[in-house]
């Protein structure tokens, strides 16, 4: 071995060692804690809490907890809430991730030990997004608003981008009302300077976007509201991040925003039922993960699976000191043993139920109003033909309908009927047989095809798995680069009991990052959802109530 490329290994090796003991220094280092008063002026650093602890959560509002000395400074300035604007802000920042949040009870705690203490409380910033409406028309006064429902199909990621735009334009640009300041001139053109917005959404082009294409509506509903099942079924993760002075633009020729803007994307993590280059569900320790994707039937009712033959990583895996994950290909995976990084595991799968789906109830539009028209038509031309004693009784078709319409009505096309084949051959020859789906009205509508989906998702196969896990052990938590993987990518596991060597993968659903004085800073990571473990009515109606009620109010029922 030529001593030029003994050189080359102990770099090599030299290099490793730095990397290694960075990411220790990293694991090691004090969450930075901000605190910031209703305007985003910078009250200080926390430094000396007693305790904390700040959860990130998968499209949903995680609580920050945090607990101070009574006579610490920021303490003070908490208490003495009535020279102070009303809210109150916080920033963390660890390795790579933001968590910013609103306060929502501040409480003072005297013990009986005497200790006094000050428990802070935040709500994470995507509680935001649970206080902005959606208008029918964002671009009129509330006092006319028309059309009556605002409905838009597309991209998922696209179409509730437009949705939140429009409404934060129309709140921050103050369209149709009177701005926070009323003598600044400038707030009267916040329309036209989006750098004054505290809320702005990162922009994503229509022809860019992948994501499954849905349909819904917006008639005075919260964001979250109408949101949360087309994120749900479309495995979207809502990012919300705030935007402090010195950090990078959010995006390619952003405007200059101002201190504590509220930035806002929705990704695709899953790649799921998003992209035809698709996605690692499972797999074998020794083979590798399969790469599938789901697709819908040509009912537009039921999915299935593709496998994908692609046995590529993406170049970033081979480059050296890179640190995260890409959804096309999971590779972190936690394995059971005697040593491993998994601290509990819960593993719950049942099998698919029924296999034909029945909704309806009432006739689709057009065939009850074509029998009433015939009626009174044929009633009208009949009894205009009668005489008693050379009088005639005049037309009578109304009557004649009134006294048909119980008979006649939501007899014909007034139920849907749909069996899945694939679902009774996969089975068995023993299984249960059909399952009434509620929720719509009328048979053959839209609304009635999204009903008769979200039953044939409720009595699915349901798999799911909680894990907890300890960082570092071996994978690191992180964003940004810091760490092999984030909320919402997907990661797998082995399950005690399954067949060794056997992997499922699933999204990061919970990040918690507490500490106290007496232990550092520790990443708690939980993988799975409890939604999957409800009880089908419940979780069709999840699905279906939004989609329901927007063709309801338009009137498509």
């Amino acid at each position: 071995m030529t001593s030029a490329l003994m050189t080359r290994l102990h770099q090599c090796a030299e290099r490793a060692d730095d990397a290694r003991q960075e990411r220790k220094d990293a694991r090691r280092r004090r969450p930075l804690i901000r605190i910031w008063d209703g305007d985003w002026n910078l009250i200080g650093r926390v430094e000396a809490e007693i305790s904390a602890s700040f959860e990130w959560k998968l499209n949903e509002t995680g609580v920050g907890k945090l607990v101070l000395p009574i006579d610490h400074y920021i303490s003070r300035w908490v208490i003495d809430f009535h020279d102070r604007k009303g809210n109150v802000h916080i920033t963390v920042d660890k390795d790579g991730a933001r968590w910013g949040g609103r306060m929502k009870p501040f409480t003072v705690r005297k013990s009986t030990d005497g200790k006094k203490v000050l428990e802070l409380t935040f709500m994470h910033d995507y509680e935001e997004l649970k206080y902005i409406d959606l208008w029918a028309n964002p671009f009129l006064p509330a006092v006319f608003q028309f059309p009556k429902i605002f409905i838009l199909a597309g991209p998922a990621r696209w179409v509730l981008k437009l949705f939140l735009f429009l409404n934060v334009l129309r709140l921050e640009g103050n369209l149709w009302r009177l701005p926070d300041d009323p003598l600044q001139p400038s707030s009267w053109f916040a329309a036209l300077d989006m750098s004054q917005w505290n809320i702005v959404v990162k922009p994503s082009g229509f022809l860019d976007d992948d994501s499954t294409w849905t349909l819904c509506g917006a008639r005075f509903k919260t964001w979250h509201d109408m949101s949360r099942a087309i994120l749900e079924d479309a495995q979207l993760m809502v990012e919300c991040r705030r935007w402090i002075t010195g950090d990078p633009p959010p995006w390619p020729g952003a405007p200059e925003l101002r201190n504590g803007t509220l930035v806002v994307d929705i990704v695709d993590k899953s790649y799921l039922r998003n992209s035809a280059s698709g996605t690692s569900t499972h797999g074998w320790a020794w083979e590798g993960l399969v790469k599938t994707f789901l697709t819908f039937q040509p009912n537009y009712v039921e999915e299935y699976v593709n496998t994908v033959d692609d046995p590529n990583d993406p170049g970033e895996y081979k480059a050296p000191f890179w640190l995260g994950t890409r959804p096309q290909a999971p590779w972190v995976t936690f394995r059971e043993g005697t040593l491993t990084g998994i601290q509990s595991s819960e593993f719950t799968h049942s099998a698919a139920t029924a296999v034909q789906i029945n909704t309806g109830g009432h006739s689709m539009p057009g065939v009850n109003e074509a029998f009433s028209a015939l009626v009174q038509g044929l009633g009208d031309i009949i009894t205009s033909n009668i005489q008693y004693q050379g009088y005639g009784i005049g037309a009578q078709g109304g009557a004649i309908d009134a006294v048909l319409r119980p008979i006649y009505s939501d007899v014909v096309l007034a139920w849907m009927s749909w069996k899945s084949i694939l679902r009774a051959q996969s089975l068995g020859w023993s299984h249960y047989h059909e399952y009434f789906q509620t929720g719509a009205d009328k048979a053959f509508t839209i609304s009635a095809l999204m009903v008769m989906r979200a039953g044939f998702l409720a009595t699915d196969q349901q798999t799911t798995y909680r894990i907890e896990v300890v960082d570092g052990a071996p994978f690191l938590v992180g964003d940004n680069g810091q760490g092999h993987f984030w909320l919402g990518d997907r990661i797998g596991a082995t399950i005690l009991g399954a067949t060794v060597g056997r992997i499922y993968v699933d999204q990061v659903n919970t990040l918690t990052l507490a500490w106290d004085r007496q232990k550092s800073a520790q990443w708690g990571i939980t993988v799975g959802r409890d939604k999957q473990l409800e009880r089908p009515m419940e979780r069709a109606m999840r699905h279906i109530q939004v989609i329901a009620s927007d063709l309801r109010d338009l009137g498509v029922f």
